[in-house]
């Protein structure tokens, strides 16, 4: 019996748990607040036709990065990054067309483009300087009609998130921004970019 595509993606969310994509306590440290994150951040991964870092972890030993940029009133946006065996790398580009602080909608945008030794270098370079390993998963901030900023790693089995609410400076920024803009060159309009 063959599914069809929209047997098999409401056959995914009920097989799925929410909260495999992220840790419990990873966003925040108010079980509630932490619980209604993981379902959102998650139901936009799903939209967006992206696997779980979390699980991955627990299977590859390669490393990759993922961006998940959830701005309120414009398209959700994931980029991920995964480190290729010989030092260069490989980007997963995807977008859909709801918005990201309500219905993610359908996917719109897929790409996959490679990534030199020398970019992919570049890129490991932020995430030494900016400390990723050694951060704290989230801060106590938040606000209306922002935009949420999720750096997801994993590397040699190990898993680490950031959350941040709508940063204008810091490590979380500069590595969204890395990989939006350095290295999937995404045209985004200044006025989006929040």
């Amino acid at each position: 019996m063959r599914l069809t595509a929209l047997a098999t993606a409401i056959l995914a969310i009920l097989v799925m748990p929410q909260d495999s994509y992220f840790p419990n306590g990873a966003l925040s440290d108010y079980d509630r607040v932490d619980s209604f994150k993981a379902r959102w951040y998650s139901d936009q991964l799903m939209a967006l036709e992206k696997p779980s870092l979390l699980e991955e972890a627990n299977t590859q030993s390669r490393q990759s990065y993922r961006f998940v940029w959830l701005r309120t009133f414009h398209h959700p946006v994931a980029v991920r990054l995964d480190i290729m065996p010989d030092g260069t790398g490989k980007l997963t580009v995807k977008i859909a067309n709801g918005a990201g602080g309500y219905k993610p909608g359908k996917l719109i945008e897929n790409k996959s483009p490679s990534i030199t030794q020398k970019q992919t270098d570049k890129f490991l370079e932020h995430v030494k300087d900016a400390g990723f390993w050694e951060l704290s998963s989230y801060e106590k901030t938040s606000g209306c009609d922002g935009a949420e900023w999720i750096i997801e790693g994993v590397k040699d089995g190990k898993y680490h998130v950031l959350n941040r609410w709508t940063p204008g400076k810091g490590p979380v920024r500069e590595l969204g921004m890395a990989l939006a803009f350095e290295l999937a060159q995404l045209k985004i309009p200044k006025d989006e970019l929040y």
